[in-house]
């Protein structure tokens, strides 16, 4: 009985302190390769974009041209991270998290939609 109470007693102080660590270390995409990081950034801002709402006129251009900016080609890189990265679990585990698909399924349509957006005028390089 002592042997059994010492033990849950040592698992707890390590569940405890494991999840110390876990919570207090969140994997960053700083944390990952440049390329990884580059590409989480950019999928953020196609995720931001993809959920806002066009109000208006102005504001659904402006949602247009930064989905074409920030959403176009970010199927076929996620794709190729996965493969490139595919023996990294921490990275495929973020990767994952992402939908795979999100593009429109006919390239040239879409290509065609963005090549008629704007450029909002708060949009500084």
């Amino acid at each position: 009985m002592k042997n059994e109470f010492t033990f849950n007693r040592k698992m707890k102080l390590i569940v405890v302190l494991l999840s110390t660590v876990v919570l207090n270390n969140p994997v960053w995409a700083s944390d990952f390769p440049e390329d990884v990081a580059t590409f989480l950034a950019d999928r953020e801002s196609c995720d931001h974009w993809r959920g806002e709402d066009g109000y208006d006129a102005e504001r659904r251009a402006d949602i247009d041209w930064s989905i074409c900016n920030s959403c176009t080609g970010t199927d076929k890189k996620l794709a190729l991270l996965k493969k490139k990265y595919r023996d990294n679990i921490l990275i495929i585990e973020k990767l994952n998290e992402l939908e795979p698909k999100i593009e429109p399924k006919n390239k040239a349509k879409a290509k065609l939609f963005c090549s008629k957006t704007r450029k909002p005028s708060w949009y500084e390089e």
